[in-house]
Parts: structure tokens; C-alpha cells; sequence
């Protein structure tokens, strides 16, 4: 079963993560681009992309304000990051799969792995988020360090550099993952992966999170306050007639 939508955050993240693959690439392989070039690829993806099931949460937003976002956080990273940026690129959406158990394989894919000018090896994650992360949270407090210590599996070094960089506050935050280290991270991802396929019940843990779900029209434990309607009123209208709404009384 299907998402009944895709958040317009969901959308602008895609969206940005492109142009920025596209911008690395191009400087790679050709003339680097200008930010009129780069605003202008983004204008051009935003519009070739865009789907009727994009879907604005916050009703009190609009999708010109997402589009008006994404072309600001590409700005900034453009003239305080990029311009700046002597590093060297070594790949771009670089897949990883290593197996950890018989049974398990962690996958991921790094936005970009790379050489800063002094050599050091590294991966950088870029978000568009409005917060940045806390090493306590689970996605961003392993993902970049576990990419890391997939590429420590396949580099002959010592250590590498994993970054988290926040778009629209124009920083990195940056963390050293040695090869004691990066076995460590692997280890606890196993062992997190082994708790989770022994587990036999899987309860609801309704939360704010309930409105970027697709599945919140459907769903009896869904909590979607009415500031943050916009993708349940977009599921609403896709269910089929006789179809019961999970939130009506």
C-alpha cells in the first residue's frame, strides 16, 4: 500500500539534494555554475517533479513558501559554502551495503564522501531541515558516523570526518570516526537490527509526526492537529466512497 501523499518538506529536501548532487558533479567534470545556473536547475527540477500528491502540511503555508525556501538555503550554500569549498569530491550518493550478520546487511547512501585539501578522508550529510540534530537522536546521531564507518571498511585509513550539514543554518557539525570506532557504531546498529526482528508486537506511537504520515487517514491511533491538516485533508479526499475515515467519531 501506498502513501496516500508525500510531505512538501519530503519534496523540497529531494528536490535540494539534487541540485547539490548536480553542482558537485558538474564542477567535477566541467565549468563549475554560477548561482544563477544553480537557482535555475532548481526552478527546473521543482517544476519537472512536482506531483499532484505533494502535499503541504502546515495549512497556514503554501508550497511558494517551500519553493521560496529551497532557492535561500541554495543561495547561502552556494556563497558560504561552496565558494569556499576546495575539497575534493570522491563520490557522489555513494551506496553502501556491508554485512554485519549472516542474516543482516546495513544499507545506506552518503550524500557525498570526499578529501577535505589536507587529504583527510570524509562524508557529509546534508539536511534541510529547520533543527539541527543531537547526537542522541537516532537518525542523526548515527546515520553520518555509520556511513563513515562503511567507508572506513573500504578505505585503507585510520580514520574519517562524518558531517551533518544544516541547510538553512548554513553550518556543519562535524564528528571523528576511528576504526575502533566505526566497529563500535556497526556493532550497536546490529544489535539495535536484532531487537527490532525479535520484537512480536509493534504498538502505535502516535505523536506530531502522525501529520507527514501518508497512512494518517487510515489509521485508528493517528493524532493530526488542525495546523498540520494539510496531508490527512489531501488523504481524506483520495479514499474511496464507502471507505471509513480512522478519525471521524
Amino acid at each position: 500500500m501506498r502513501e496516500a501523499f508525500r510531505s512538501i518538506e519530503s519534496f523540497l529536501g529531494t528536490t535540494v539534494h539534487g541540485v547539490l548532487e548536480w553542482l558537485y558533479g558538474e564542477r567535477a567534470t566541467t565549468s563549475i555554475p554560477d548561482l544563477p545556473e544553480v537557482l535555475g536547475e532548481f526552478s527546473r527540477r521543482w517544476e519537472s517533479s512536482w506531483s499532484d500528491d505533494v502535499a503541504v502540511i502546515r495549512v497556514s503555508d503554501s508550497a511558494d513558501d517551500s519553493y521560496r525556501l529551497g532557492r535561500e538555503m541554495l543561495t547561502r550554500f552556494f556563497r558560504e559554502t561552496f565558494a569556499r569549498d576546495s575539497s575534493h569530491t570522491l563520490a557522489l550518493e555513494q551506496r553502501f551495503s556491508v554485512r554485519l550478520a549472516p542474516n543482516l546487511v546495513f544499507s545506506g547512501i552518503a550524500d557525498r564522501v570526499g578529501r577535505t585539501e589536507r587529504g583527510q578522508l570524509f562524508i557529509v550529510d546534508y539536511k534541510t531541515s529547520s533543527r539541527k540534530g543531537t547526537p542522541s537522536e537516532f537518525s542523526e546521531g548515527l546515520q553520518a558516523p555509520l556511513y563513515a564507518s562503511c567507508v572506513l571498511r573500504t578505505h585503507d585509513e585510520d580514520e574519517a570526518l562524518a558531517g551533518y550539514h544544516y541547510l538553512r543554518h548554513g553550518s556543519t557539525s562535524w564528528h571523528r570516526v576511528n576504526r575502533a570506532r566505526a566497529e563500535e557504531l556497526l556493532q550497536r546498529f546490529a544489535d539495535l537490527a536484532a531487537t527490532a526482528s525479535e520484537a512480536a508486537e509493534f504498538p502505535a506511537k502516535p505523536g506530531v509526526l502522525c501529520a507527514w504520515c501518508g497512512f494518517n487517514a487510515i489509521c485508528p491511533s493517528a493524532q493530526v492537529a488542525p495546523a498540520l491538516a494539510g496531508g490527512q485533508r489531501m488523504a481524506d479526499g483520495m479514499l474511496l466512497p464507502g471507505t471509513t475515515h480512522a478519525h471521524d467519531d
